[in-house]
């Protein structure tokens, strides 16, 4: 799947589309939309995000004017999840800029990060009056899904799922389908998904999870394994399936599971043990 967060502590951060820009002053133009990872600081943050706070931090208090040092800044505060940090580094950008879209996407994304739903939802929607950016769609349907609005949801999440040819996107529109009552629509919405993209085992984790919480414990075995046969190594496709075996009652089935994972991936395989010990189900995105 396209992936729009850094990682980051196992975190993602949001990266942004390339789309079209209109201007005021010209029938319309197309250009690139400035990313988090465009940034001029990104790999140094990517590298060794510690020492990057350390000399963004010295760099932001000998010229508190530079937008792009305060942005790198932010940047380096979401990566530590610092979340109040990054939303104090961007609203200075936006004290002197208040039409910087790529600030507002910033500062709406720590919102979200921080449970304060409107507020994001009202930065991701500000920055679409200046660019637009699947990245806002994305905050705005994760924000409206967490505050119950799940049509809305959907919604962004269908545009954000057109503008920036996203499988993710589309599993989180067939999630917010579900979560709002409409199954048939949510698995449509899936097998879609698997279609566009049949080499992506993102679309089986999802159902997987959700069919389990509907009590079809077959559909969520069969969508796990299938995603299992698309990324035999990986630990999300390999963790889903022990998962779904472990809730499903076959223990066994489950620690053969754990053992494949461990042959490739030690640590993985041990905190896929430890989170096996609740018996309550979790689904992803939930």
């Amino acid at each position: 799947m396209s992936k729009h967060f850094f990682q980051a502590a196992n975190e993602k951060l949001i990266a942004m589309s390339v789309l079209c820009v209109l201007s005021a002053a010209s029938t319309g133009c197309v250009t690139q939309a400035r990313t988090m990872s465009s940034l001029p600081c990104a790999a140094e943050i990517h590298a060794n995000v510690t020492t990057a706070v350390t000399k963004l931090t010295a760099q932001a208090a000998a010229d508190p004017s530079n937008n792009d040092t305060q942005l790198c800044l932010a940047y380096a505060f979401i990566a530590q999840k610092k979340f109040p940090a990054a939303i104090e580094a961007t609203s200075r950008v936006l004290a002197v800029d208040k039409v910087n879209p790529l600030a507002l996407r910033m500062r709406a994304f720590a919102r979200y990060r921080l449970g304060v739903y409107q507020m994001a939802i009202d930065d991701a929607s500000a920055s679409l009056k200046f660019e637009t950016s699947g990245e806002a769609y994305e905050i705005m349907g994760k924000c409206r899904l967490h505050m119950g609005d799940s049509a809305g949801a959907a919604e962004d999440f269908r545009i954000w799922a057109n503008l920036d040819k996203s499988i993710e996107a589309r599993c989180w529109m067939g999630s917010a389908q579900w979560t709002g009552g409409d199954q048939a629509g949510a698995l449509k919405t899936w097998e879609t998904a698997e279609l566009v993209a049949p080499k992506d085992p993102e679309p089986f984790i999802w159902k997987a999870g959700f069919l389990f919480r509907a009590d079809d414990k077959s559909g969520a075995l069969e969508a796990a394994k299938r995603a299992v046969e698309l990324a035999p190594d990986s630990p999300q496709t390999l963790g889903t399936l022990a998962r779904v075996q472990s809730w499903s009652g076959d223990a066994k089935g489950a620690a053969e599971t754990v053992a494949r994972l461990a042959k490739t991936n030690p640590n993985a395989a041990a905190k896929l043990t430890e989170k096996l010990k609740t018996s309550v189900p979790a689904v992803k995105g939930a």
